[in-house]
């Protein structure tokens, strides 16, 4: 008997071949491709089989940031007052917080992206796995912000700027493992060769979320695995991704 029952696998999507992948090397020379409206393209082509996962993970998301924020709001209240304006510093603070703690989960979002962008094997699971990334995630948000504001102060140009040119520094940490700062300054470097190109990129995905949300948002269905998935191709192609990502 020559057939051989096997178990159902997930569709996965057709990765490129490795070699057509980017690198940090490449992405610091900025040989890497940005044409925005053409990677949204390609990401749509590419979106069978993503959005169940990416569905089911955004949903234990969204219950999880939902808990976290009426734990906070019952320990130290709201950071506004609405019925006296009064303004509480504490909740504020904890407030602000709450992207911090959620930050690990954030990036599982992206990695169940970016390891469909390679056909690697995705799962709900992968939202939990990057709790050990939480205080380089920290550390690296704290450093966006403060670089971010600082430029802001100074002419709101370099604000600006780095707004655009730190984007790439949170996965960076996660899927390259970089420290804070050199993940900063390699998303820095590299993006700065295609800086109105990501501009614009950063642009359509806004335009792609707003349009969808207009329908009774159910246009955003498959908008936000879109947007997710245009936005791990585009760190695939910059640069690259490991082998330890690929098959973990």
């Amino acid at each position: 008997m020559t057939d051989i029952y096997k178990a159902p696998e997930a569709e996965l999507t057709n990765p490129l071949p490795r070699g057509e992948y980017g690198s940090i090397e490449k992405a610091l020379a900025g040989d890497y491709e940005l044409k925005p409206v053409e990677l949204l393209k390609r990401s749509w082509a590419n979106l069978k089989g993503l959005k169940t996962t990416f569905w089911l993970a955004s949903l234990a998301y969204g219950a999880i940031y939902m808990a976290v924020i009426f734990l906070l709001e019952a320990l130290v209240g709201k950071s506004v007052d609405p019925e006296t304006f009064e303004f509480n510093l504490v909740a504020f603070i904890a407030e602000m917080s709450v992207g911090f703690i959620m930050a690990p989960m954030t990036m599982g979002l992206f990695m169940i992206a970016l390891k469909f962008s390679v056909g690697a094997k995705i799962e709900v699971g992968e939202l939990f796995k990057h709790f050990d990334k939480l205080i380089p995630l920290v550390l690296t948000y704290l450093i966006l912000y403060i670089l971010v504001g600082v430029g802001f102060v100074l002419l709101i140009i370099p604000g600006i700027y780095l707004m655009i040119a730190l984007g790439m520094s949170l996965p960076l940490v996660v899927e390259k493992k970089m420290g804070p700062w050199e993940a900063a300054m390699t998303s820095r470097k590299a993006i700065t060769h295609k800086w109105f190109a990501m501009l614009g990129f950063g642009l359509l995905t806004m335009l792609v979320i707003v349009v969808a949300a207009i329908p009774l948002g159910i246009g955003l269905i498959w908008a936000f695995p879109l947007v997710m998935l245009a936005w791990a191709t585009l760190y695939r192609d910059m640069f690259g991704v490991e082998d330890s990502t690929i098959n973990s």
